[in-house]
């Protein structure tokens, strides 16, 4: 039972496929720019001119790479913290585990 809902939405899928790129080619074959949106439970897809369809593309591609170079920062950043962290743990040295900690006493 579970292969077989799986297969359905498979097709499902193909099928939404198929229907998007026939949608896509006959655009194309007018000279029309068509942008396609995805998000979890839609896709929208938006017939522009050429022209504009190249300064949207070129806008996306920016915001992309800006974001991109922003999140390498802080990956930069988090790695750079957790070096220093590292480092720190390192100086401080292992603690042993048999020896009492400050202001506690044996019980001998």
């Amino acid at each position: 039972m579970w292969y077989s809902k799986q297969l359905r939405q498979v097709r499902r899928v193909r099928k939404v496929a198929r229907t998007q790129q026939h949608q896509l080619l006959a655009l194309e074959l007018e000279g029309i720019v068509a942008l396609t949106l995805h998000s979890v439970t839609r896709t929208l897809t938006v017939a522009t001119e050429r022209e504009t369809g190249v300064q949207v593309i070129d806008l996306l591609g920016q915001a992309l790479r800006e974001r991109r170079q922003l999140l390498k920062k802080e990956a930069r950043q988090l790695r750079h913290d957790w070096q220093e962290s590292e480092t720190l743990r390192a100086l401080k040295g292992p603690s042993r585990p048999d020896q009492p900690l400050a202001g506690e006493t044996t019980a001998s």
